[in-house]
């Protein structure tokens, strides 16, 4: 708001300002992307229309440093990645004038897990509007394979290797009614350099006990399992 005054009348100049406000997905409920696909991560602006000269910048909290992940310059209409998002993010034009300030991450690497802030620029118009978005990153590994060592006095030694999980998974030994082994089982798991855990574990098939076994591997965050199950014949 200005005001001057003009033979004695002061005129007073109001600048409309629309209502505005952020919706997004639920508090506490955070966006999960499958490592090697594309996600989402939503930031959507409601006003009663949204000027023609904006910026949103998605925001990376990486420890004590904040990352510029990307940034949309309305003056030039030019996007702009940091370098370790280069050529894996965009945001959806089409849809600026709806509010849509999402932006879109393609090929999913386990290092952009954490948080995001997405923040929207009106000029002097609006004020700054942040929303805050826990990106959970997820993969499903391959079917773990199961092999028969040679018998041991203590028993049958069986290992089971798969890879590509992330994060760790859980590992789990079951009989042929489904049940969990009571045998002890050793586990290890390392990362490969692309970021996804490798499990091996193995377990000691005591002499007289069920002879079919399964090795579960199950992933709680993507709520899905892999397993292979053998029947080792008494002879």
């Amino acid at each position: 708001m200005s005001s001057s005054d003009v033979d004695g009348q002061i005129i007073v100049n109001v600048i409309q300002v629309p209502m505005c406000q952020l919706t997004n997905s639920p508090p506490n409920t955070p966006i999960i992307g499958v490592i090697g696909e594309r996600v989402v991560l939503p930031c959507h602006v409601v006003a009663d229309n949204i000027p023609e000269v904006f910026s949103v910048q998605w925001i990376f909290h990486e420890a004590s440093r904040k990352i510029t992940a990307s940034r949309y310059d309305g003056k030039n209409k030019k996007e702009k990645q940091d370098e370790r998002y280069q050529g894996r993010t965009e945001f959806f034009h089409s849809k600026f004038k709806a509010g849509n300030m999402s932006l879109h991450l393609k090929n999913v690497r386990s290092s952009d897990r954490g948080l995001y802030t997405c923040v929207v620029s009106f000029n002097d118009t609006y004020h700054d509007v942040l929303v805050e978005v826990e990106l959970q990153v997820a993969a499903k590994g391959g079917v773990p394979s199961i092999f028969l060592r040679s018998h041991m006095k203590q028993g049958i030694g069986l290992p089971c290797h798969t890879a590509g999980w992330f994060p760790k998974p859980e590992v789990i030994w079951l009989d042929g009614q489904g049940q969990v082994r009571k045998e002890l089982s050793t586990t290890k798991m390392t990362m490969t350099p692309a970021g996804l855990y490798s499990v091996v574990t193995s377990m000691s098939l005591q002499p007289g006990s069920d002879m079919e076994v399964s090795c579960r591997i199950v992933n709680s965050l993507l709520n899905t399992r892999s397993e292979s199950r053998v029947l080792i014949s008494g002879g």
